[in-house]
């Protein structure tokens, strides 16, 4: 089985004013993984991840809070957020963003 999606089948999610997603690969086509381009212009409130994630940064100047450590990201660099890692940032990135098992999917 495959399946080829291109940049015209995207949908798009407005996350906040500030935040947004372009889901491309999704639970509906496997519970397994999702794979979207995550934008975020600004501050990303504090939050819990329910699932294992990995950021590739296409562009970025990022500062992420992840359990009370600091961390900077910037364009090509990679981040893994295991299960369960509370998380905050603020600046911008444009982000593939990978999730395990997929975006809603709770295992």
């Amino acid at each position: 089985m495959y399946k080829k999606i291109s940049k015209n089948e995207k949908v798009t999610r407005n996350i906040s004013d500030v935040h947004s997603a372009d889901n491309y690969l999704t639970k509906d086509t496997t519970e397994n993984i999702s794979v979207a381009v995550t934008k975020l212009n600004g501050k990303l409130e504090s939050s819990k991840i329910i699932n294992e994630r990995v950021y590739y940064f296409i562009s970025a100047d990022v500062d992420f809070l992840i359990d009370d450590e600091n961390v900077h990201c910037e364009s090509g660099d990679v981040l893994y957020l295991a299960k369960d890692t509370i998380y905050s940032a603020e600046g911008n990135f444009e982000a593939v963003t990978i999730n395990v098992p997929a975006f809603g999917v709770v295992k």
